[in-house]
């Protein structure tokens, strides 16, 4: 999907005369930075200072142009999770690839990001991952707060054949996470590409995750969280219509923070939205209430990318990542922000 085509597009319709040139003179812009530095200062929110930010405050953006590491390229970031114990963020790519960054946050404010290692996702026998089995989406963790070095595990998510797989924090398969059955086969889902997007580790429930849309015999407007011990809750999926589940993250009371990505066609604005689902809020048939954290669109003057990616950082601070896509006319985006109390 190409977002910055999108808004380019979008902005022939209702969008101001700003926003319309912007993604013009923007792409200008980070053509001629980008000789000089693959990372930039990413403008994410409008100039105007509205309300629109909601329950949220952004504590800085930063852009990157897909580049390569180690002769692997630096690109499709969907999955994110924060390791305090050794001060890292993980990244997965869609083509099975692995990656360490390097944060730079000072004064609650994102300075910088820089790529430190990166490899190719193994499977059981010790091969790179490859076609259907290589698609990596979300990514969660363990063992990453605790105190202790050198224990983290991931825990990421595959949506073309779907499953979810503990690995080492180097990219080796340590052992596969039990799945409800409707979960492991990809006729259940809608499509091949609209599988396990998300994926989030709970203290109390375990693994849990999502499809990007609800399973083919549901309605497209109810969403499902599932646990890899079978247990499900429900909720209305966000407006706009083709809301899709792109990220799931734990929050400190146990509650989840979802985040969905809006997106219908070129000529409709994208919308990001962020709601807590309370998972102890829930109806004898598990349909559980949502209470909505922010909502960003393209139409307010968002200046959107592909977000799929969201990780817990510190306290109420909360990191989000966008898919580039391949795609030279978008960027890698991460986003630092604070949830209000």
């Amino acid at each position: 999907m190409f977002f910055t085509l999108i808004n380019m597009l979008r902005s022939f319709s209702t969008s101001a005369i700003k926003q319309s040139l912007w993604p013009f003179s923007f792409f200008l812009l980070i053509s001629c930075s980008s000789l000089q530095s693959k990372v930039f200062e990413y403008n994410l929110s409008p100039d105007s200072d509205t309300n629109q930010h909601m329950n949220i405050k952004l504590l800085g953006s930063l852009g990157m142009k897909s580049t390569r590491f180690d002769d692997l390229p630096v690109t499709e970031l969907s999955g994110i999770t924060w390791d305090n114990d050794e001060k890292l963020l993980y990244a997965v790519s869609d083509e099975g690839l692995l990656y360490h960054l390097r944060l730079t946050i000072k004064n609650n404010h994102l300075e910088d990001m820089t790529v430190i290692y990166a490899t190719r996702l193994k499977n059981k026998v010790g091969e790179h991952l490859k076609g259907k089995y290589s698609d990596s989406e979300g990514l969660s963790l363990s063992g990453g707060n605790n105190g202790k070095q050198g224990d983290s595990e991931l825990i990421i998510s595959f949506e073309n054949k779907p499953r979810i797989a503990r690995y080492t924090t180097r990219g080796k398969f340590i052992k596969s996470v039990h799945l409800p059955k409707k979960l492991r086969k990809r006729k259940h889902y809608r499509d091949k590409n609209k599988g396990l997007e998300s994926v989030t580790e709970h203290p109390t429930y375990g693994t849990l995750t999502a499809a990007e849309f609800p399973l083919s015999e549901n309605k497209m407007k109810h969403q499902t969280i599932y646990s890899s011990a079978g247990k499900k809750w429900h909720f209305p999926a966000s407006g706009p219509n083709k809301s899709a589940i792109t990220g799931l993250e734990t929050l400190p009371n146990g509650d989840l923070l979802v985040l969905e990505r809006a997106w219908a066609n070129p000529f409709t604005p994208i919308t990001i939205n962020l709601r807590q689902l309370h998972l102890n809020k829930c109806s004898n048939k598990n349909a559980c209430q949502t209470q909505q954290i922010a909502s960003l669109s393209g139409s307010d003057g968002w200046y959107l990318d592909n977000f799929e990616g969201l990780a817990h950082y510190n306290k109420n601070q909360y990191l989000m990542i966008s898919d580039d896509n391949n795609n030279a006319l978008q960027n890698t985006v991460l986003v630092l922000f604070e949830i209000k109390s």
